[in-house]
């Protein structure tokens, strides 16, 4: 009983990190969306898109596996990590597009802390189960 506790105490702490990671990333593209559209139009939004789509989940998908590693203590294949991260950061995404659209809400810190207490322990299987 306690070593279960255990695991699904992990698993919701890999959660919640993630889901930092990806709140805060996606706070800071929104609140620097105007400034890469605004820079030379084509070449800001090339940036926008590159800074979505590339770099964001690269970092995610590194810090997962570094998550796996230090909370679980399992081996995983870092060749992987491009495709970890770009999924766990497509997952996120729908996720605030369907709440966006559907209920009409921005996303803000009252949302956001909402979002990471319901959110944190799909998100640390999606982490957990995305590597091994």
């Amino acid at each position: 009983m306690l070593q279960t506790l255990k695991k699904q105490a992990l698993l919701f702490a890999h959660g919640i990190l993630i889901l930092i990671a990806l709140i805060v990333a996606q706070m800071l593209l929104d609140f620097f969306q105007i400034s890469f559209f605004l820079y030379n139009p084509p070449i800001g939004f090339a940036l926008f898109l590159m800074a979505s789509y590339i770099i964001q989940p690269l970092i995610l998908g590194a810090l997962n596996i570094i998550l796996v590693y230090k909370l679980y203590n399992i081996e995983c294949r870092i060749r992987e990590f491009w495709i970890n991260g770009l999924f766990l950061f497509l997952a996120f995404s729908s996720i605030n597009l369907v709440l966006q659209t559907v209920f009409n809400l921005p996303l803000t810190i009252e949302l956001a802390v909402v979002e990471t207490l319901v959110l944190a322990y799909p998100f640390g299987l999606i982490g957990k189960l995305s590597n091994t």
